[in-house]
């Protein structure tokens, strides 16, 4: 246990000058702004800690613009007055969440790392600020010690601010808070993804916490654990520098990428102290990508210098990720040929919780694909079944060449109860229907089912994909809808409405620069179908949405009956 930061026994290594100094630039160009303008007022007390963050860093930062400006300092510690003024009674923040420890412990980890800075610089001039954050955190420790949490990152964060204030202040009974929820065993699956399978909260949340913890409490399992998760998403990282989330079971699955700028000081960390080549390429690809975050990427190098070091290769930034991978507990598959990439996912929460909520994969994407900048962001299949809406597979198989992904809807019509069920007064119990609610004491009926399974085939063909559709059972609309790169240009294809074409026969381009999409060909049959996504009531009767935006193209037809939809990509050469 220490109170100052980490030590680093390999600090006196070759150090990374361009790195390092666009560290300090970007963390410099923060203040830049704190300081040209007061500021508007800020509620959000994470915010806030963030500028008492900055500021510190760049008063501290020997090579910073900022280092030892007076108004710097000045402005730290009254933005640390304002941080104070926004702590409850009890010694905990309001955000969405009221008087929260997990919400309170993300500003708590910043400050206590704040508050080591200061310590550790032997600068006398930050005792104020030191002061002011050592205060803070005096009153909020203790609930945040005692509290619950919501969610599973949540336990991480919060033994991150434990163990940090404990390597401050050698309290055991912080380090033994941290023990109990460690004793819980970290919620890691066997493909690496924590249960969240969140690209946002691993990076953000999990990954750096449980750094934090093995690093003041001595714990390598939680190292191993962080490693398995990197391990897990290299070959999720695209050439762009975003990260697939699709499997995701939290708000990130429903974007086209997750900006991987934010793992990128955690593949460092591991390139540089364990010679991996593999994460050394993740770190510089995701070096200048979105989602990273200048403050907190300089506050890190500066608790733990050998982060500036010079990663163990030196290349231009090569692709990280393998040609294919599997990760089937999160129902994921991936595979890159080229220019071209394959993203098929099956690891929906909906077959076995039939509800659209937080914490469950719920998107209705099944399947991205990508020809240089001309790509499919998002299939979905949808059917209009009695308002059940969209094709969301709980499996992912390898099956005929390819990827099997399944599902089966069912409705029902219900007959009258038998005798011994009936009541005069014809208040029956109030039971879901699997659809719907009613008080019809639906347990105690007989009933005819309508049944429609859907299988959908995804293989791999010369140049693209090809995808099997197959229904069985009752005879409705089916519609597929792809999403295009936005700004694409369609070609061959009715514009039904402003960006939306409906693909009723031959082929479709798609065109991005110079690559280019063929969708394709579409024998005639499906023209009577309307091209609509059918979201399902779920989201229907409340008025709810999931509708994705930008330019779409729609394939539609009728149940039952196979289809196959192949879709190309080629680089067109001016």
């Amino acid at each position: 246990m220490s109170t100052t930061p980490e030590h680093d026994p390999s600090a006196g290594d070759a150090v990374d000058e361009a790195y390092a100094a666009r560290l300090v630039a970007r963390a410099d160009a923060v203040v830049d702004d704190l300081l040209s303008a007061a500021p508007a007022p800020e509620r959000q007390h994470r915010r806030v800690m963030r500028r008492v963050e900055a500021l510190a860093c760049a008063y501290l930062h020997p090579a910073s613009r900022h280092r030892s400006r007076p108004a710097v300092l000045e402005l730290a510690v009254a933005t640390a007055g304002e941080l104070e003024a926004l702590q409850g009674s009890g010694g905990l923040f309001d955000g969405d969440n009221l008087a929260s420890p997990p919400d309170s412990s993300f500003t708590l980890n910043d400050l206590c790392l704040t508050l080591a800075l200061c310590e550790a610089s032997g600068e006398p001039r930050s005792s104020e600020l030191a002061a002011a954050l050592r205060r803070i955190a005096e009153r909020a420790m203790p609930p945040i010690r005692t509290g619950g949490v919501h969610t599973p990152n949540h336990r991480w964060e919060v033994c991150s601010a434990l163990a940090r204030w404990y390597a401050l202040t050698g309290e055991e009974a912080y380090a033994r808070r941290v023990e109990e929820w460690l004793a819980e065993g970290v919620d890691q699956q066997g493909d690496g993804m924590y249960s969240e399978r969140s690209p946002l909260y691993a990076a953000a949340v999990t990954n750096p916490s449980l750094l934090v913890v093995a690093d003041v409490l001595g714990r390598p399992a939680l190292l191993a654990a962080v490693r398995r998760n990197l391990e897990a998403f290299l070959p999720l990282v695209d050439d762009d520098g975003t990260v697939e989330c699709v499997h995701s079971r939290r708000q990130d699955q429903h974007t086209d990428g997750f900006p991987g700028g934010a793992f990128a000081v955690q593949y460092r960390r591991f390139a540089v102290e364990e010679g991996r080549a593999d994460f050394a390429r993740a770190a510089l690809l995701l070096q200048d990508a979105p989602g990273g975050d200048p403050t907190s990427d300089l506050a890190q190098t500066m608790a733990r210098p050998s982060l500036t070091r010079l990663l163990p290769v030196a290349a231009p930034t090569p692709t990280p990720a393998p040609d294919r991978a599997v990760l089937a507990p999160s129902g994921l598959a991936v595979s890159r040929r080229g220019p071209q990439r394959l993203v098929v996912f099956g690891g929906s929460d909906q077959p076995t919780s039939p509800r659209i909520a937080s914490g469950l994969a719920n998107t209705a994407t099944f399947l991205r694909f990508r020809h240089g900048a001309a790509c499919v962001r998002a299939a979905r299949l949808s059917t209009a079944f009695f308002g059940l809406g969209a094709f969301r597979s709980g499996t992912l198989e390898q099956a005929e060449g390819g990827w099997l992904l399944r599902q089966r809807l069912t409705a029902a019509y219900h007959h009258p109860l038998p005798a011994g069920a009936r009541r005069d007064d014809g208040a029956y119990v109030l039971q879901d229907e699997g659809r719907f609610w009613a008080a019809m004491d639906f347990s105690r009926r007989s009933r005819d089912e309508v049944h429609l399974d859907t299988r959908v085939l995804v293989r791999e063909v010369r140049d693209g994909v090809d995808l099997h559709l197959a229904f069985e059972g009752a005879a409705t609309d089916w519609s597929l809808e792809l999403t295009l790169t936005r700004g694409a240009r369609v070609e061959g294809a009715v514009e039904v409405r402003d960006g939306v074409h409906h693909l009723t026969s031959g082929t479709a381009r798609v065109l991005a620069g110079a690559d280019e999409l063929t969708v394709g060909p579409v024998a005639p049959g499906g023209a009577g179908s309307p091209p609509v996504h059918h979201q399902g009531e779920q989201y229907d009767y409340l008025g709810g949405s999931h509708a994705t935006t930008g330019p779409r193209l729609y394939v539609t037809g009728r149940t039952p009956g196979e289809h196959v939809v192949r879709i190309t990509g080629r680089s067109v050469r001016g």
